[in-house]
């Protein structure tokens, strides 16, 4: 036996040693593809490569150099429309804002980072994409995908009909060289896979076609083969990257809970009718119910007859959120979104995946859920962070590119890297968000009228209408993000005669305005406060508005609230408020110059 099974020890050998037929290269055996059309085509005197025409309504339009600068350092950005910046374009997206932090770093190289976003881009088409951007010279690959896996319809009968031991042995088998250099020689690729989805080079979502939501129905073992295939597309591609030695970067992304409800709830098909009568009587009378503690009562009524229907758990967390209830609100806000039937936020146990494939992998990973988590009240991020379900404000996307960028100083990538300061940070973002003018703003809030729309959020409005003090903050918060400054005030001043300490928030949230590069709008917030404001937050406002002015060069405001608040901005305590951090460099004058 070990003289008939050493040829093929050695042969596997060999091939691994000369890395030929890499399992990651060949076509996934659980999809193919009509065609596959080059992301990136070389223009005409053969210097620029720039995002094929064809492609462009997915990824909109990059270029980049075709022959490398020698002090250049090239990374590729690569995911679904959360990479490309939606609902603003690639010029606001983590990437652009990745290009400006690694700049301020590093004056010594150019920095090129290329934005590989594709609307509705799912895992398994970003292996087809990568096989291609492996080829322009990459130094690094960011690659954040986890949202769109269930938007196509596929079929996986191979996996279904598997046994536990074919699943094992094919799981292996799929790892010999020997059998990937077999597959490529005796193999048509074109009839390959027997049974396996053969997809449109373009994608095709089903919520384009008008059946919409109704294509969707609980069926959990196809959920789990979607999440299997997400998995195999993830290390198949950290597979890719190794063999070619360009390090990667992975970035779990995250989702709007609190102002976001599920897109389709179903009950289980064994629900009996009389049962399923019983439920829905309960579910109306907590629809009914005049207060939250009530609601929440005929809710539990309802969850003990059937506690899988993701719109019920999403009520349940709003009524516990507003009982100051928060942790078990967090949890039932969690499972809402996991038992969503239509699932176009990235599941929790995705996400588990992910960081086990970082871990196994010792890839770096940018967990930008955990940070949206950790800056949100109570843990439950909402429309304070994301323009709709999934997608980051503005100010999220420049807190990735941060995140990205302290990863690679970590690995020393591509050399222990300098930190600049918030002061160059901030003046950099301040420049580049005047570039793309007054307009970006009002151009994404169309866009994301045009996601809804897809969506069908309408008939979900009725859920998501703000009911305490925090959904209004949150949705004065995102109307201002889209420089709707008189929509975002009904809110703000619906919010703070609910709760008048919802003012802390407004300032801070006029902080992150600032820090995102558009003091003008956050001098609008906090002018506005000023006519609104307890005595309670009016030094850190008074703060605020030196900050700002001097940020605007207004040096009339600023030295008149140096005369008037001077003695107290000098004594503070260390870092009590952000504000003070962005005081100007230089020393505060004496009210007497």
């Amino acid at each position: 036996m070990c003289v008939g099974v050493a040829p093929f020890l050695m042969l596997e050998t060999g091939l691994r040693v000369f890395d030929v037929a890499s399992p990651s290269t060949f076509d996934d055996s659980l999809v193919g593809f009509s065609k596959v059309q080059p992301l990136f085509e070389l223009d005409e005197d053969a210097s620029t490569y720039r995002t094929s025409r064809a492609r462009t309504l997915f990824f909109g339009t990059q270029e980049f150099a075709a022959d490398k600068p020698d002090n250049g350092y090239r990374v590729f950005c690569l995911g679904g429309s959360t990479v490309r910046g939606r609902p603003f374009e690639p010029e606001s997206a983590f990437s652009k804002w990745l290009e400006l932090e690694l700049a301020g770093c590093d004056a010594d190289r150019k920095y090129e980072v290329v934005n590989c976003g594709g609307l509705s881009y799912a895992s398994y088409r970003l292996r087809v994409l990568l096989a291609e951007v492996l080829q322009y010279q990459p130094d690094l690959i960011v690659m954040c995908t986890g949202h769109n896996e269930f938007l196509e319809d596929r079929t996986y009968a191979s996996l279904k009909e598997r046994s536990v031991a074919r699943a094992w042995f094919e799981d292996r088998a799929a790892s010999l060289r020997i059998l990937t250099a077999a597959r490529s020689v005796f193999t048509d690729e074109s009839e390959a896979g027997g049974d396996r989805t053969i997809l449109n080079d373009d994608v095709d979502a089903r919520l384009d076609d008008p059946t919409g939501y109704s294509s969707y129905h609980l069926d959990n073992e196809w959920q789990a083969c979607v999440v299997h295939h997400f998995e195999l597309s993830v290390r198949a591609m950290i597979q890719m990257c190794s063999a070619a030695n360009v390090p990667v970067i992975l970035v779990l992304p995250g989702s709007n809970l609190r102002d976001n409800a599920p897109f389709k709830s179903e009950h289980p098909p064994e629900l009996t009718a009389e049962r399923e009568l019983a439920w829905q009587r309960a579910f109306d009378a907590g629809a009914a119910a005049a207060d939250p503690a009530q609601a929440l009562a005929e809710c539990r009524i309802a969850e003990a007859i059937d506690d899988g229907y993701a719109l019920l758990s999403f009520r349940m967390a709003r009524c516990l959120d507003q009982l100051g209830r928060h942790d078990e609100a967090r949890r039932l806000y969690r499972k809402a979104k996991n038992d969503d039937v239509c699932p176009l936020r990235i599941l929790d146990n995705m996400c588990d995946i992910l960081t086990r494939i970082a871990e196994e992998t010792d890839t770096p990973l940018v967990d930008a859920r955990a940070l949206f988590i950790s800056r949100s009240a109570h843990g439950i991020p909402g429309s304070d962070w994301y323009t709709d379900h999934v997608h980051p404000t503005i100010y999220g996307h420049q807190q990735i590119a941060q995140a990205v960028v302290d990863a690679m100083q970590r690995e020393g990538w591509p050399v222990p890297l300098a930190r600049s300061s918030a002061e160059t940070r901030r003046t950099a973002r301040t420049s580049h968000i005047r570039k793309l003018g007054p307009a970006w703003f009002a151009n994404g809030r169309r866009r994301v009228g045009w996601l809804e729309a897809w969506a069908r959020r309408q008939r979900l409005l009725e859920e998501t209408t703000p009911v305490d003090a925090r959904g209004f903050l949150h949705r004065g918060c995102r109307r201002c993000g889209f420089d709707e400054p008189v929509a975002a005030w009904a809110d703000f001043d619906e919010a703070l005669n609910r709760d008048p300490s919802t003012e802390t928030g407004i300032l801070n949230f006029a902080f992150e305005l600032f820090d995102q590069g558009r003091p003008a709008a956050a001098a609008k917030v906090t002018d506005a406060l000023d006519e609104r404001a307890s005595p309670l937050i009016e030094f850190e406002l008074r703060l605020a508005q030196y900050v700002l002015a001097s940020a605007r060069q207004d040096m009339t405001a600023a030295a008149r609230l140096i005369s008037d608040w001077g003695d107290a901005f000098r004594h503070l305590e260390d870092n009590s408020t952000p504000w003070q951090l962005a005081q100007p460099a230089t020393a505060l004058p004496d009210a007497t110059e």
